[in-house]
C-alpha cells in the first residue's frame, strides 16, 4: 500500500462492521459512515472548535476490533470512535510523556490475538497500546540494537496464523516478531544514564534475601534496584581504605547474618556492611600463615558453623572463622594423600546433609571429611563411562530432591549418591554446548544452564532440552561462570555475560506451539548428457504428487521447508526414503537431502520437520519417486551375469589353491631360518631406540629456543633457564617485526618430558608462523583452536605473548604468573596479572589486552611459575611478592646482574631441597 498524496495512486482505507455498516476513509476528506440497510450516511470531519472532532481529515486506517470500537488513523494522531456520543478519544504524542503516542501520523493499525492493540507510524515506529492504562510502549528502529525495527516508517501489520506479526517499512523491508514468546530482559551499560549498569561485562551475581541484586563486573560493583530498573555504584577510591577492595569482583555470597562477602580478582576477599557502608579487607600476607593464601578468590559458601569457605585461584581452599579473622588453609600436595586435588578451587556447596564439595580446577571433584580433615576425589576416567566427565569443575548445585549436579567444561554431570557414579549429558544429547557455567532450578524443578552457546532449560525428568540465543533475545551467546543469581521471593532469573545480564520469568518463558506445514520448495538433477554439468530445476514442487527420474540423473537434490519463521534458524528437519532405508535421518537445520546414483525402482521420500521449540509435524509431505534403470540393470541382464561370475569364481579359486599350497611350502623353510636372527636384531633396535630417543629429546628442546637473545634498541636483553627434567615445559622465543617492533613469546606447557616437548614443538610453530597475522587476543584463540583440533588430549600451554613497539608495551596472559614492570621515575615494581585460560583449554576465551608505555630505566621481568612456586626443605614457596621485592632491590642493574640476583636467592631459598619444576626468567630493560 502506497499513499502519495495523490487520489489516482491511493487505495482508501476502510472497514465493515459485523452488522454491514461500511466505514470509508480518505485523504483531506475525513471518514465516512455508511448503513446499507437504512441508507443513512454520516461524514466526520475535524472542527478546530469541537475537541471531541476526529483529529485531522488525512485518514490512513480504520479498524475495528473485537470489543467493537472503531479506531481511527490520521496524521493528527489516532483517535477511537464512540458510538454512543459519535464522539472521537485522542491519543496523541506528547514530547514530555514517554507513555505516549510515539508519532502523530498513524498508519497500520492490528489486534493481536491476545488482545493487544499494535499502532504503526509513519515517522515513529511501532507502539502497543494497554487498555487499562491507557499507554503505550514503543519500540523503535536503535543504531545500536540490531534485534530492533529496521525503520520507523511502517507502512503495514499482518498476523499469521502461527502468532507472528509482520511488520512492512518503507525502505527497509520487512520486519517479524512474536508477542507471545521471549520474555528475556535484556540490561546494559548506558554511558548517558548515570544510574545505569556500570560495565556490561559480568563477572558474579546474587539474589540476597532482601532483593536486591548484587552485579560484579570488570568496572565495581551494582547492586540493582529491580523495581526502579536503577543501580547503585560501589567503586575501589585509592583515597579511601574502606572502599570496595578492587573494582573487578568475581564471586558474591550473603551469610545467615545478612553479610555480604565479596570476591576479588586479584586483591582478595571483602566484607560489606550495610549499615556504615563500608568495606573490610582479608587479603594474603606472606608473612602470616593464618592469612588468605590467594588474593584471586572465585568462589564463596558458609558452612552449618557459620564458617566461610573460601576457593581461590592457585591458593586452594580456605576456612574463614568471622569471629577471629583467621584463615586455615588447604593445599594442594603431589606427597600427601588426602589433600586438595588441585590449588585451582572454582566451586563451592554445602549440601543439605552439611557434606561440603568443592569443584576444583583441573582436579576433579572433592568431598571434604570434617572427622580426617581429609578430601575424597572424584576424577574422569577415560575409561569409565561412569566417572565424572570432566576435571575442570565449574559451578556445584543441589536440587530440590537432593541430588548434586556438576557443571564442568566437559558437560553437565549428575552423582548418583547411592552407586558412587555419574550420568553425563553432553551437546549429542541436546545441550548447546558442553560449557557449564551456571546452574538454576526454578519453582517447577528445572534446571537453568548458562553455557558457552546460550542458556539451556533442562527437564531432569523427561531428559529434555530447550535452548535460548541471542535471538531470542539473550546478550549474547557466551555467559560467565559466578554471573547468575536466582531471587527467591520472585522466582526472577539472571545471567549475565560479556553484553550485560538478563533477567526473567521462567514460566513466562513459553515454548512456540505451532504445529508447522512442511513443504518441497525447490528440486533440482543433474544429468549426466550434460556435459557443462548445468542444474536442471523444476518449479512448483508443493503441487507435484510425483518425480520421475533416469538413470542418468545422477544427483537429485531436494529443498524443503518447515513453515514457522519464528526464529526458523532453530527449525529441525528429518527425512526417510523408503525403498532405499527404513530409517529416518535426522538433518538438524539442514533443509536439503541428496541423493546420488539412485538404482532404479520405486521410492518414496518422506520429510517432516519442527519449529524452532522442537515441536514437530510428524505426518510431514510425501513424494513419490520413480527411477527408470538402464538396460544393463535389468532382471535378464542380471540372471547373465551371476552365472558369468560364478564361472569365473570357480576357476580362480581353483588356481589360487594350488599357488597358495607351493608358496606356503617355501615360505615355511624361509621362516625358520630367519626367526632366530630377526628375534636377535629386534632387541638390539630396541636398545638402540630407547637410547636414541632420549638424546632426540635433549637435542629437541634445546633445538626449539633460541640461540641468540636479540639486539635490538633501546632494549636490553637477558635469559635464565634450568629445568628440572631432560625435556622441560618451559620456552621462550623471539621474533623482530620489519617495523623493528618486537615479539617475545614466553610459556609454561603442562607437564614434562616428550609430552611437554611436544606442545612447545606445537607452540613454537604457531608463535613462528601466525603471531604477525593477528592481534595477540586473535593468536591466543588461534592457537587454542589448533591444540584441541589435533586433540592433544590433556595437554595444555600457559602462555604470555609481549609486544614491543617503541615505547608501548602490548601484552596478554593465557594462564601464566603475573609480568613485573620496574618504573625508573618512582622506583616502584608495577604487578601486571590477567586472568586467562591456558591455551588448549577452551575455545574463543575473551583473553584481556594489557597496554602501557615504556620510559627510559624502565625494566619488565617475565617469569614461568618455577621459582614463586619453588619450595623450601620446610615445604614453604619462594612466593610471588618474595620475587617482586627481590626484583625491586635490583631493578636499576643490567638484566643479566638482576637475573643472577634472583638466580642466587631462588637457590638460596631452596638449599637442599629438589627443584619442583623448571624456573625461567627474562629480563627485558629500556636503556637510560
Amino acid at each position: 500500500l502506497t499513499l502519495k498524496g495523490s487520489r489516482a495512486n491511493s487505495v482508501k482505507p476502510g472497514f465493515i462492521e459485523p452488522s454491514g455498516v461500511v466505514w470509508t476513509g480518505d485523504l483531506n476528506a475525513g471518514v465516512t459512515r455508511f448503513d446499507p440497510s437504512s441508507g443513512n450516511k454520516s461524514v466526520f470531519r475535524h472542527d478546530p472548535k469541537k475537541p471531541t472532532s476526529l483529529s485531522d481529515d488525512n485518514v490512513y486506517s480504520i479498524y475495528g476490533d473485537r470489543q467493537g470500537s472503531i479506531w481511527i488513523g490520521t496524521k493528527g494522531g489516532l483517535d477511537r470512535f464512540d458510538a454512543k456520543t459519535e464522539a472521537f478519544s485522542h491519543f496523541r504524542h506528547l514530547d514530555s510523556d514517554p507513555n505516549s503516542l510515539s508519532d502523530n501520523w498513524v498508519w497500520p493499525i492490528l489486534e493481536d490475538r491476545s488482545g493487544n492493540l499494535w499502532v504503526g507510524t509513519y515517522n515513529g515506529g511501532l507502539n502497543r497500546f494497554d487498555r487499562a492504562t491507557e499507554k503505550f510502549t514503543r519500540f523503535l528502529h536503535e543504531e545500536a540494537d540490531q534485534r530492533s525495527l529496521s525503520g520507523n516508517q511502517l507502512y503495514s501489520l499482518y498476523q499469521d496464523r502461527s502468532g507472528l506479526i509482520w511488520v512492512g517499512m518503507n525502505d527497509h523491508g520487512v520486519d517479524s516478531f512474536h508477542p507471545e514468546l521471549g520474555g528475556f530482559v535484556h540490561m546494559t551499560h548506558d554511558p548517558s544514564e548515570v544510574n545505569s549498569l556500570l560495565d556490561n561485562n559480568i563477572l558474579g551475581m546474587y539474589a540476597d534475601r532482601s532483593g536486591a541484586i548484587w552485579v560484579g563486573t570488570r568496572g565495581g560493583l551494582d547492586r540493582f534496584d529491580r523495581a526502579r530498573g536503577t543501580f547503585t555504584h560501589f567503586k575501589n577510591d585509592p583515597s579511601n581504605p574502606r572502599s570496595i577492595g578492587h573494582n573487578l569482583v568475581q564471586c558474591l555470597f550473603e551469610d545467615r547474618s545478612g553479610t555480604l562477602w565479596i570476591g576479588t580478582v586479584n586483591n582478595g576477599l571483602d566484607r560489606y556492611d550495610r549499615k556504615t557502608g563500608t568495606f573490610t579487607h582479608y587479603r594474603n600476607d606472606p608473612a602470616n600463615p593464618n592469612s588468605l593464601s590467594d588474593n584471586r578468590v572465585y568462589a564463596l559458601t558458609q558452612d552449618k558453623d557459620g564458617s566461610i569457605w573460601v576457593g581461590t585461584y592457585r591458593g586452594g581452599l580456605n576456612k574463614l572463622d568471622p569471629a577471629s579473622g583467621r584463615f586455615t588453609r588447604y593445599l594442594h600436595s603431589d606427597t600427601i594423600a588426602g589433600s586438595l586435588s588441585a590449588r585451582g578451587v572454582f566451586s563451592l556447596l554445602e549440601d543439605r546433609e552439611g557434606t561440603l564439595w568443592v569443584g576444583t580446577f583441573g582436579g576433579g571433584l572433592d568431598r571434604f571429611d570434617r572427622t580426617t580433615n581429609t578430601f575424597v576425589h572424584y576424577r574422569h576416567d577415560p575409561h569409565d563411562n561412569g566417572s565424572l566427565s570432566d576435571d575442570l569443575i565449574v559451578n556445584l548445585h543441589q536440587d530440590r530432591n537432593g541430588a548434586l549436579w556438576i557443571g564442568t567444561t566437559g558437560g553437565l554431570n549428575k552423582y548418583d549418591r547411592s552407586t558412587g557414579k555419574f550420568k553425563s549429558y553432553h551437546a549429542k544429547d541436546g545441550l548447546p554446548n558442553d560449557v557449564i557455567f551456571g546452574i538454576l532450578e526454578d519453582g517447577n524443578g528445572l534446571l537453568w544452564l548458562s553455557t558457552n552457546k546460550g542458556l539451556c532449560r533442562f527437564d531432569p525428568g523427561r531428559k529434555t532440552f530447550n535452548n535460548y540465543d541471542y535471538n531470542d533475545g539473550l546478550q549474547g551467546d557466551e555467559f560467565n561462570q559466578n554471573a547468575f543469581a536466582r531471587d527467591l521471593r520472585t522466582g526472577e532469573m539472571y545471567f549475565g555475560g560479556s553484553n550485560g545480564f538478563n533477567y526473567f520469568q521462567p514460566e513466562n518463558i513459553r515454548d512456540n506451539s505451532f504445529i508447522p506445514q512442511i513443504s518441497f520448495v525447490a528440486f533440482t538433477r543433474y544429468n549426466t548428457d550434460d556435459k557443462e554439468g548445468k542444474p536442471i530445476t523444476e518449479i512448483g514442487m508443493d503441487v507435484k504428487p510425483r518425480i520421475t527420474l533416469s538413470y542418468k540423473d545422477n544427483v537429485a537434490n531436494f529443498e524443503f521447508a518447515a513453515l514457522s519463521f519464528y526464529n526458523s534458524s532453530k527449525n529441525q528437519y528429518a527425512y526417510k526414503l523408503d525403498g532405499f532405508s527404513d530409517n529416518w535421518i535426522q538433518l538438524g537445520t539442514q533443509r536439503k537431502a541428496t541423493f546420488t546414483n539412485l538404482e532404479g525402482g520405486e521410492y518414496v521420500l518422506r520429510v517432516k520437520g519442527s519449529n524452532n521449540d522442537g515441536v514437530w509435524n510428524d505426518q510431514g509431505v510425501v513424494l513419490s519417486l520413480i527411477v527408470n534403470p538402464p538396460w544393463w540393470k535389468t532382471r535378464g541382464a542380471y540372471a547373465g551375469y551371476i552365472v558369468i561370475v560364478f564361472g569365473l569364481l570357480y576357476s580362480l579359486r581353483k588356481f589360487e589353491l594350488n599357488r597358495r599350497e607351493e608358496k606356503a611350502r617355501v615360505r615355511e623353510s624361509e621362516l625358520r631360518a630367519k626367526a632366530m636372527e630377526a628375534e636377535k636384531r629386534a632387541l638390539v633396535a630396541e636398545n638402540e631406540r630407547q637410547t636414541k630417543e632420549l638424546e632426540d629429546a635433549r637435542k629437541l628442546q634445546l633445538s626449539l629456543l633460541p640461540k641468540d637473545v636479540p639486539v635490538l634498541e633501546p632494549y636490553e636483553i637477558a635469559v635464565f633457564m634450568k629445568t628440572a627434567t631432560e625435556v622441560g615445559g618451559d620456552y621462550y622465543d623471539f621474533r623482530v617485526g620489519p617495523d623493528s617492533s618486537l615479539d617475545i613469546a614466553f610459556g609454561d606447557a603442562t607437564g614434562h618430558g616428550m609430552q611437554a616437548g611436544t606442545i612447545v614443538t606445537l607452540m613454537k610453530g604457531l608463535f613462528v608462523s601466525d603471531s604477525s597475522w593477528f592481534d595477540i587476543p586473535a593468536f591466543f584463540n588461534h592457537c587454542s583452536k589448533a591444540i584441541k583440533d589435533i586433540r592433544l588430549g590433556r595437554l595444555f600451554m600457559a602462555f604470555t605473548l609481549v609486544r614491543l613497539q617503541g615505547n608501548s608495551l602490548y601484552l596478554s596472559s593465557a594462564g601464566m604468573p603475573p609480568v613485573f614492570i620496574f618504573r625508573k621515575r618512582d622506583g616502584s615494581v608495577e604487578e601486571v596479572l590477567l586472568k586467562g585460560m591456558p591455551l588448549g583449554a577452551m575455545k574463543n576465551f575473551p583473553y584481556a589486552l594489557y597496554e602501557a608505555s615504556l620510559e627510559r630505566g624502565d625494566t619488565v621481568l617475565l617469569m614461568t611459575d618455577g621459582l614463586p612456586e619453588q619450595k623450601n626443605v620446610r615445604e614453604e614457596m619462594f612466593d610471588y611478592d618474595r620475587v617482586q621485592r627481590a626484583f625491586g632491590e635490583v631493578a636499576t642493574r643490567t638484566p643479566g646482574e638482576i637475573i643472577a640476583h634472583l638466580a642466587s636467592a631462588g637457590e638460596s631459598w631452596m638449599g637442599t631441597a629438589n627443584q619442583d619444576d623448571d624456573i625461567t626468567l627474562m629480563v627485558v630493560r629500556v636503556k637510560d
